[in-house]
């Protein structure tokens, strides 16, 4: 019998699995012998699936010794492979980019930052754990955010963007993303993005002065909206 098959880099290996997970539940020996890889590579990257809330065990199978756990996708876990979803994306910035007038569109963009706020437990405690908390949230879209301190504020930054199509097709878009990190931690949130072919997100995060705005307010447009632009 010949040595397992080497893949270049694990992005070739990751693919391959998430494919697999498509059609039905795998074990890891299985998934290690159907790519030609050694079981503790596809352990590693199922691993990380897991973490990334991709794929779950789905059952078990009877061994020799012991019963084997099935792995499978999650709803959505298709994702992972989709060419389509970026363009999508992209096509429907660019339309409402075009169709509305600049107020509208930011308005929107505000709006379904609030509407992904949804999908993570809102933050509580200090600022700053508020702002750890949110930056890891902002790691799961995606991001390689990382969370530093200036005079007065925090920063969350990194070399990557998570909705970079999007960002593309309108820089605007950043918007959703100021919007949904004020919802998340209850602070003001200025943005300071660079754009251009290579996106890279850039967010100040400041509490509010005084009597500006009432943290727990989140959802409620109007001047706080304003810093966000």
């Amino acid at each position: 019998m010949g040595a397992p098959r080497r893949e270049s880099g694990q992005g070739g290996t990751r693919e391959r699995i998430v494919r697999l997970l498509l059609s039905r539940p795998w074990t890891i020996a299985a998934l290690a012998k159907e790519i030609g890889v050694t079981p503790n590579a596809v352990r590693a990257q199922v691993a990380l699936l897991q973490r990334e809330g991709m794929v779950e065990p789905q059952g078990s199978v009877r061994g020799a010794r012991r019963p084997f756990v099935l792995y499978g996708l999650l709803p959505g876990g298709e994702v992972e492979l989709s060419r389509a979803y970026p363009m999508v994306v992209s096509g429907l910035v660019s339309v409402l980019a075009g169709d509305l007038a600049p107020q509208s569109f930011e308005s929107v963009m505000r709006k379904m930052g609030r509407q992904l706020a949804l999908a993570a437990p809102r933050a509580a405690g200090s600022p700053a754990r508020r702002v750890r908390e949110a930056a890891a949230f902002f790691r799961q879209l995606g991001s390689e955010a990382e969370v530093s301190r200036t005079a007065g504020a925090w920063v969350i930054g990194s070399d990557g963007c998570p909705i970079s199509a999007a960002v593309t097709a309108d820089d605007r878009v950043c918007v959703a993303m100021a919007s949904m990190l004020q919802e998340l931690t209850g602070l003001r949130v200025r943005e300071s993005c660079t754009h251009g072919e290579r996106p890279r997100c850039r967010f100040h995060l400041s509490e509010w002065a005084s009597g500006a705005r009432d943290p727990g307010a989140g959802s409620e447009p109007g001047a706080a909206d304003a810093a966000l632009r």
